[in-house]
């Protein structure tokens, strides 16, 4: 349990964050389209903190849907970034995906998981792992999966050991698609 010192300083370092990540996503996006300066103001900093200065950026105002569909993407990343806690860390995975077919789950797919939960559970959004690596409840982002928002391990499966998880689908066609990845998986503590 944190106190209230903490907790308002994870907040700050929370807002902090995503407001870095933004400015730093858009200057990307800006220098790719060739429109973009940084500066930093010595001036420029956050009176709830004694971090330094921070980048100030400027950029002329565009007109372009390409620009404003890029720019939805960064804040989706962002609010990603936001979803992430203290103590949270990535680990490079093995990422293969499943569907509740007899294929992927032998002849007695009956649509329940190992921890008895309905494959209907957050929509279909879940993932099995090592139960030992990864018990029941774990809260992970895996990139591409679920728009990138939090999924819990709700199953396990004979073949998945150590680092390696499985994502639900609800059709065996988009588990194929997906096929096996090596992804950077965040783990929520």
């Amino acid at each position: 349990m944190m106190n209230s010192q903490q907790t308002n300083s994870y907040h700050v370092t929370k807002s902090l964050a995503g407001k870095l990540v933004m400015a730093v996503c858009f200057v990307l996006l800006m220098g790719m389209m060739g429109a973009a300066s940084i500066r930093v103001d010595a001036h420029t900093t956050d009176p709830a903190s004694n971090l330094p200065p921070v980048a100030a950026v400027t950029a002329p105002v565009m007109n372009q849907p390409t620009a404003e569909l890029n720019i939805n993407r960064l804040i989706d990343a962002a609010q990603t970034v936001n979803q992430i806690q203290p103590g949270s860390h990535t680990i490079l995975m093995e990422v293969t995906a499943y569907c509740r077919c007899q294929k992927c789950c032998g002849p007695s797919a009956c649509g329940l998981t190992a921890s008895g939960k309905h494959v209907s559970y957050n929509d279909g959004r879940f993932v099995a792992a090592d139960t030992s690596v990864l018990p029941f409840g774990t809260k992970l982002i895996i990139p591409g999966y679920a728009s990138d928002e939090a999924v819990e391990v709700i199953d396990r499966g004979g073949a998945i050991k150590g680092n390696k998880l499985d994502v639900y689908f609800d059709d065996h066609a988009t588990a194929l698609q997906w096929g096996r990845q090596m992804i950077e998986v965040t783990i929520i503590n």
